[in-house]
């Protein structure tokens, strides 16, 4: 028994179902050709329906080939843009950089990292995503939509460890492994891993005896130093002084040295290497005192031929060293006085 929803089946209904033979179905849709070429009257915004004159002034323009039958204008008109980026910069918690990355994400517009820092200097009047768009208009932007965005992006950042090794067999990349461990996979491009890599090298020959904590803080500049160099790349004079400024509090938290460190404990005497010992680790606040117990007898030395004379030179008294004494010359007197007797 064929089911109800069959097409042999008869329904009974009364409304009429409008059946389709195949030949129809594989036919292709007609398109209407406008003889005259007249533009259309007026251009209607696919978010709000309103309708407009003309595409300029109105429309954005574009360089995406998706928007060449609007003569490369998008489809949504400027009131309702300004609309959808506050509702992103809310979403987003406020960021206008992810809301204006969303808007080229959903338009196909370019995004970059300078586009973005050029498009912070705006007057109050004017809204930040119609200058971010106008600017990626420029001459030299010409062509480039969020698909180049997506290639620059995939072709700089190394994204595994075996696409760094295919990228090194190639001769294009030159990271060590070490390095991409080190610092991350996915962040970094391989020009990234060499500024990283120099500052650390920097950092480490000034400051040789670093800790643990330092090495950690060490990393810490390393990536401020990495963005104060984006910044200067891109001429963002603000993002530049705020890297500037994190890593002068950063460095100073971490007592790290500006010029090379030189051992001479071999040319100090030992109680002037002793006592720069003691400021970093004082005696007292180690539970064990052997640890610093006089093994070589140096307390002793020094209280016998140099505290004594001293003693004996300012106050006239007559101490005699413990081993090393000599008897004075009445004893002797007394001893020959009895002889003659």
């Amino acid at each position: 028994m064929k089911g109800a929803g069959s097409l042999t089946q008869p329904v009974k209904s009364n409304r009429r179902i409008k059946t389709t033979t195949p030949s129809k179905q594989t036919e292709a849709p007609k398109i209407i050709v406008i003889k005259d070429n007249k533009e259309p009257n007026f251009y209607k915004c696919c978010s709000c329906g309103t309708a407009y004159e003309k595409l300029d002034g109105n429309f954005p323009a574009s360089q995406s080939e998706l928007y060449a039958g609007l003569d490369y204008h998008l489809p949504i008109c400027r009131k309702c843009l300004d609309i959808l980026f506050e509702h992103y910069t809310v979403s987003y918690g406020g960021d206008e950089d992810k809301a204006i990355r969303r808007i080229c994400e959903m338009f196909d517009i370019y995004f970059n990292q300078s586009l973005l820092n050029a498009s912070r200097k705006i007057t109050k009047n004017r809204s930040r995503i119609h200058v971010y768009i106008s600017r990626a208009n420029l001459v030299q932007y010409k062509g480039k939509t969020y698909d180049t965005t997506l290639d620059e992006e995939k072709s700089d950042v190394i994204e595994s460890i075996e696409q760094l090794e295919q990228l090194k067999n190639e001769g294009i990349a030159t990271t060590s492994i070490a390095s991409a461990e080190r610092w991350g996979i996915g962040i970094f491009s391989d020009e990234d891993y060499k500024i990283l890599n120099d500052h650390y090298k920097m950092l480490k020959k000034t400051n040789p005896n670093c800790d643990s904590n330092q090495e950690i803080f060490i990393k810490s500049l390393c990536h401020l130093n990495l963005l104060q160099m984006k910044a200067l790349k891109e001429k963002d004079t603000k993002g530049y002084i705020d890297a500037n400024s994190e890593y002068a509090k950063t460095f100073k938290q971490a007592g790290l040295k500006t010029v090379q460190e030189i051992d001479n404990s071999s040319e100090e005497t030992l109680g002037v290497t002793l006592a720069t010992i003691s400021q970093y680790t004082p005696e007292e606040y180690y539970k064990n005192k052997d640890l610093y117990k006089d093994y070589n007898g140096l307390g002793e030395y020094f209280e016998r031929f140099v505290l004594r004379p001293l003693k004996n030179l300012m106050t006239g008294s007559k101490d005699r060293d413990c081993e090393y004494c000599v008897k004075d010359d009445s004893a002797i007197n007394e001893f020959d006085g009895d002889l003659d007797e």
